[in-house]
């Protein structure tokens, strides 16, 4: 059994603005297919390629609703959605700028198999309950000082 004591919980959420510009830069990618003058069976290929790599970059923020992230004093992070909660480790190599965070996180399925997850979070994806960004700087604080302490025994310590 874990310990239950947490630091705080963070709550997730789709970011808007985000999916604002990843929507545009691949809009611009299909136009820039269009004026480069390239034989239609090599633009129609591209083009869907492109809308498919929308398409999944918009399932990838549709997924960060309800999804929240408890930290524990132990380095540990449970990850909680639909009543479904995975615990997994920070991987180091963490990489944090005050607006943006790229971080990894791994655990051990169910079926024992070791599992990797790479996410990129943004401030306005973190719900915030008072304002401000509290939670935000809490977040890259806590992610800061466990993806440094992360070992490379990371996978045998999240069972």
């Amino acid at each position: 059994m874990r310990n239950e004591s947490h630091l705080l919980t963070i709550r997730l959420k789709p970011s808007l603005p985000l999916l604002v510009v990843i929507l545009v830069a691949h809009l611009a990618g299909v136009v820039a297919l269009f004026l480069m003058n390239l034989p239609m069976t090599a633009t129609i290929p591209l083009v869907l390629l492109l809308l498919v790599s929308a398409v999944l970059a918009a399932r990838v923020q549709a997924h960060k609703r309800g999804l929240s992230f408890v930290l524990a004093t132990d380095g540990a992070l449970r990850m909680c959605r639909d009543n479904h909660d995975v615990w997994a480790r920070v991987l180091p190599g963490a990489v944090l700028f005050p607006a943006v965070s790229w971080f990894a996180l791994a655990w051990t399925a169910q079926d024992g198999r070791p599992r990797r997850l790479r996410l990129m979070l943004i401030a306005s994806e973190v719900i915030e309950d008072c304002g401000g960004n509290a939670q935000w700087r809490r977040l890259r604080a806590w992610l800061r000082h466990r993806a440094l302490d992360a070992g490379a025994d990371t996978l045998s310590r999240v069972a």
